[in-house]
C-alpha cells in the first residue's frame, strides 16, 4: 500500500531493480537514471528457427534495360534477354533455400520505472534489437504483453514476472514459424550477420564443451578438439593432424576422411559420396599450408590418372597428364561422388574408341605439368581447330615405329584404368 511518501515509492523501485539485479547479474542500471536498466535476453531456440532470406525484388528486372550509348552517342534498350532469363531463376534459388538457426542476436530489454511506479503507472518497457531480425509486429506484440501482466498482477512489482515472459518466449522463437510450416522471411541484407552469428555462437558452446576423442580416448575441452563437418564425430587436433600428415606423407589420400570405424560405410545407396576431407577443412583443423597443397596435388594427381579421358603430354622430357574440354567435368568436380557398382546415375568419362575420330574443337589439350598446349591427334603443338590433321596411317609409319608396335601387342596388355600399353 502506497502511502504517500516520496521516499518510500523510490526505496520499492531500488530494491526491485536491486532484487532483479541480484538474479540477474547481466543486468545494467544507468548511472544517470538509477530507476532505468537494459538487461539483454539471449536468443537460442530449442527447436531450430527456419529462416529464409528472400531477395530484395522478387519481380526480376525491368522490361527494358538501357545500355551504355554507342560511338555515335545513341542509347538502345534490350528487352527479354538471358539476362532477364537468369536473375529470376537465381532469386527463386535464393527463396527456396531455407537456414535453420539455433542461435540468433539478442533482444535488449529497456526499462524504466517512472514516479507512481507500480500503484499507480506501470512500468516502461520498451525492445529493440542492434540486429534488427525481429519484426516491428513481433516488438509491439511483446511490449503490450508487460502492459497486460501488470494489470493482471493487480498492478505490483512485473519487472521478474516478464523478464522469465521474454526469456521463455525466446527459447519458443517468440512463436515465430510455429503455428505453419512456412520459414520465418528476414531480408537477406541481413543474411551474412545472421548465419556467422549463428556459427560463432555454436562454436563458442562447442568449445566448452568436453568430448572423448575417439582415437586417444581421452577427454578433451572443445578447444583442442575438431568436429568433422558432413558426419559430426569429434577428436583431437593432436590425433587428427599426426593421422593426416602420415596419410599425405605416404601418399594415401583416400584415407584422409572421418577415422571413425564404421563412419561411411553406409552401403543403402547406389551411390556413395567421396568422404575425404575438404582442403578448407583440413586447414580448419589446422594442417600446414605446405601439407594441405600436397594433399590438393595428389588428389588432383589420382583424379587424372583414373580418367580414361587423361592423354599425356609428347614432350619426352615431361609426359605429365594433360586435360581436354571432354575432362574439365573433373576440375569442376562433382562433390566427389562416385558411381557405386557400375549401376545407377552418369559417369564422368567418356571413352572413345581408338579408330574414332575427336572432333576438331575438342583435340585441345594442355600439360599440367609444363602447361604444353597440343592436339590429341597428331601430338603437334596446338594448330587451332581450322587445321586438319590426322594420325599417321600406317604407311606413313617407319619400320622402326611399325616394330615397337607389333611388339607391345605381342608382349604387354593394356592397362584396365587408361587402356594404354
Amino acid at each position: 500500500i502506497m502511502t504517500g511518501d516520496p521516499g518510500e515509492a523510490d526505496d520499492e523501485r531500488a530494491t526491485e531493480l536491486g532484487t532483479i539485479s541480484a538474479i540477474y547479474p547481466e543486468l545494467m542500471i544507468d548511472d544517470c537514471s538509477p530507476f532505468s536498466a537494459t538487461i539483454g535476453i539471449p536468443v537460442e531456440p530449442f527447436k531450430p528457427l527456419a529462416v529464409r532470406f528472400p531477395p530484395l525484388t522478387h519481380s526480376g528486372l525491368p522490361a527494358n534495360l538501357p545500355t551504355p550509348p554507342d560511338s555515335d552517342g545513341s542509347s538502345k534498350t534490350v528487352s527479354n534477354g538471358s539476362a532477364m532469363i537468369k536473375a529470376p531463376l537465381q532469386a527463386a534459388e535464393t527463396l527456396h533455400k531455407v537456414h535453420e538457426l539455433s542461435h540468433l542476436p539478442p533482444v535488449a530489454l529497456h526499462i524504466r520505472l517512472p514516479p507512481g511506479y507500480p500503484a499507480e503507472k506501470p512500468a516502461e518497457l520498451s525492445i529493440s534489437a542492434e540486429v534488427p531480425w525481429l519484426s516491428q509486429d513481433v516488438i509491439k506484440r511483446l511490449e503490450k504483453h508487460g502492459h497486460r501482466i501488470w494489470e493482471d498482477m493487480g498492478r505490483s512489482q512485473v519487472l521478474f514476472a516478464y523478464i522469465d515472459y521474454l526469456r521463455e518466449a525466446a527459447e519458443d522463437g517468440f512463436g515465430l514459424g510455429a503455428s505453419s510450416a512456412e520459414p520465418l522471411h528476414i531480408s537477406s541484407e541481413l543474411e551474412i550477420m545472421l548465419l556467422d552469428f549463428d556459427t560463432k555462437a555454436e562454436r563458442a558452446e562447442f568449445e566448452k564443451a568436453t568430448f572423448e576423442c575417439g582415437v586417444c580416448l581421452e577427454p578433451k575441452k572443445g578447444t583442442v578438439c575438431h568436429q568433422i563437418s558432413h558426419c559430426g564425430h569429434v577428436f583431437c587436433v593432436e590425433c587428427l593432424q599426426d593421422f593426416y600428415n602420415i596419410c599425405i606423407a605416404e601418399g594415401d589420400v583416400s584415407n584422409v576422411k572421418c577415422v571413425a570405424p564404421r563412419c561411411g560405410q553406409d552401403t543403402s545407396h547406389r551411390r556413395k559420396r567421396d568422404k575425404t576431407l575438404g582442403p578448407s577443412e583440413l586447414l580448419q583443423i589446422p594442417l600446414q599450408q605446405a601439407m594441405v597443397q600436397r594433399y590438393i596435388k595428389l588428389k588432383r594427381k589420382n583424379a587424372l590418372e583414373s580418367d580414361r579421358n587423361t592423354v599425356y603430354c609428347p614432350r619426352q622430357w615431361c609426359q605429365g597428364p594433360a586435360r581436354s574440354k571432354k575432362t574439365e567435368a573433373l576440375d569442376r568436380g562433382v562433390d566427389g561422388v562416385s558411381d557405386e557398382e557400375g549401376q545407377g546415375g552418369p559417369t564422368l568419362e567418356v571413352v572413345r574408341s581408338p579408330d574414332e575420330s575427336i572432333p576438331p574443337a575438342e583435340r585441345l589439350a594442355i600439360c599440367t605439368e609444363c602447361t604444353f598446349a597440343f592436339c590429341q591427334v597428331c601430338k603437334a603443338s596446338w594448330h587451332g581447330e581450322f587445321y586438319i590433321c590426322d594420325p599417321k596411317r600406317k604407311a606413313q609409319l617407319t619400320d622402326e615405329e611399325i616394330a615397337s608396335e607389333e611388339y607391345l601387342k605381342l608382349h604387354t596388355s593394356p592397362c584396365p584404368q587408361c587402356n594404354a600399353r
